[in-house]
């Protein structure tokens, strides 16, 4: 039995109904496997549930309490059904594709043909388009989101009227509170990001969120175009680059980068990347991101074009020291995806950087695991009783340079970075 019905019938061994719904439901149907199932019961005591079930925590305000849980291995997240039956559920859904149940015996309960729509690849609202629209503006975005993220066509009807919605309540959407454009933008780039910001585009969106982007259609480049032009090449090749590559934590700084490194600008090259920056951290702010996101991409747009310079392993150590292994490598990688977009000659000199940086990070990562996470195979302690020096400014700089030294290669073991310390710490007592 598969395992959505097998934890679908545990819940229900506790004595009520419960469907898989959303999310779940529909990637069920695509035939994708989900990472964390959405269940809806009929309305019952979500702490007798828990009870029941033996393991969670309910978490949220009323009526939307969610219990979280581990049933068989598989995390679930169990709510009360919305009304008085599944029906009145799915009929609070935005989308056809999303408005699905499936019980324990495989049967799937379906009013709005969410099934026949993914089938057919199709993105549709699950009643009169400018009335849900009118009801939450949201809806826009979020159509263009699903339609991105799922590669399917909105349709006809329901991309007619949200054209109309969008001239005819201009003022309704631009309302919408930063944070909850935010949160569909970010579901929508973290790996289509070109495709997204595309439909965006066609549907005249981006002067409601993005205005500063749509700015760009302004500023002629060189080569021919338009810096937007070449921001949603930089896009297309981004959406590759992380289509090529395993799923990652990270790879919503990538598209955030591409999105943001040109806006502000009026050349294709700045010098000063100040004020894209300064942009970037204005919207990304706004849009609720996390403070660590947020660092990264500008740490991206700041100091993308770096490696277009061949450099040294002693600087890219140094780079990863201050800025975190994540933070230097992802720079790099977008300044190959930037490089390309631009066509540039100088793409040797970024592989070449790039290479560098992973004999860089090879070497780091091997102190780590000889040394339980230690990337310099001594601490602080140890380089006292060393030297014979008390707690100072000095240690803090001998703990620096040690790890640029087992970052170049010049320090590979414990012995190899006391034997360096000894010879660095002469006369510094």
């Amino acid at each position: 039995m598969k395992t959505y019905l097998r934890v679908l019938e545990a819940v229900e061994s506790s004595g009520v109904k419960a469907w898989l719904v959303g999310a779940s439901a529909r990637d069920v149907v695509m035939d994708i496997q989900p990472t964390t199932l959405t269940i809806a019961v009929e309305n019952c005591d979500l702490e007798a549930l828990r009870a029941s079930i033996g393991d969670g925590v309910i978490l949220g305000v009323l009526p939307f309490h969610i219990l979280h849980a581990t049933i068989l291995g598989t995390k679930v997240e169990i709510s009360c059904i919305q009304g008085d039956t599944i029906e009145d559920d799915l009929a609070r859904r935005d989308f056809t594709v999303n408005a699905i149940a499936i019980r324990s015996n495989d049967n799937c309960v379906d009013p709005y043909g969410g099934r026949h729509d993914i089938r057919n690849k199709l993105i549709r609202l699950t009643g009169d388009d400018e009335n849900l629209i009118k009801d939450d503006p949201i809806r826009v975005i979020r159509l263009i989101r699903f339609s991105s993220e799922l590669d399917m066509r909105i349709f006809w009807k329901s991309e007619a009227d949200a054209r109309i919605f969008t001239a005819k309540y201009e003022e309704e959407v631009r309302k919408m509170p930063p944070e909850r454009w935010g949160r569909e933008i970010l579901h929508g780039m973290i790996r289509h990001p070109y495709n997204f910001i595309s439909i965006c585009n066609h549907y005249n969106l981006l002067p409601f969120f993005l205005d500063d982007l749509e700015q760009l259609k302004k500023i002629n480049i060189k080569e021919g175009g338009t810096l937007f032009g070449h921001t949603l090449d930089t896009l297309s090749i981004v959406q590759n680059f992380l289509n090529g590559r395993k799923r990652r934590d990270n790879d919503i700084i990538f598209s955030l980068a591409a999105l943001f490194h040109h806006v502000g600008s009026v050349v294709n090259e700045p010098t000063d990347t100040g004020k894209m920056v300064a942009i970037a951290e204005r919207y990304l702010t706004a849009w609720n991101l996390p403070s660590e996101t947020v660092t990264m991409v500008c740490a991206i747009i700041k100091h993308y074009r770096l490696p277009y310079n061949l450099s040294t392993e002693e600087s890219l150590a140094k780079s990863v020291v201050n800025h975190g292994a994540e933070t230097v490598e992802a720079i790099v990688d977008f300044a190959i995806c930037n490089s390309q977009a631009d066509n540039m000659k100088n793409i040797e000199a970024v592989a070449a950087n790039k290479w560098m940086l992973g004999e860089v990070l090879r070497r780091f990562e091997e102190a780590k695991r000889r040394t339980d996470g230690n990337i310099r195979y001594l601490s602080g302690d140890e380089i006292m009783n060393i030297l014979s020096i008390r707690p100072s400014k000095v240690v803090g700089d001998i703990l620096g340079e040690l790890d640029i030294a087992v970052g170049v290669g010049k320090v590979s073991n414990k012995k190899e970075a006391a034997d360096w310390v000894v010879k660095r710490g002469a006369g510094v007592a």
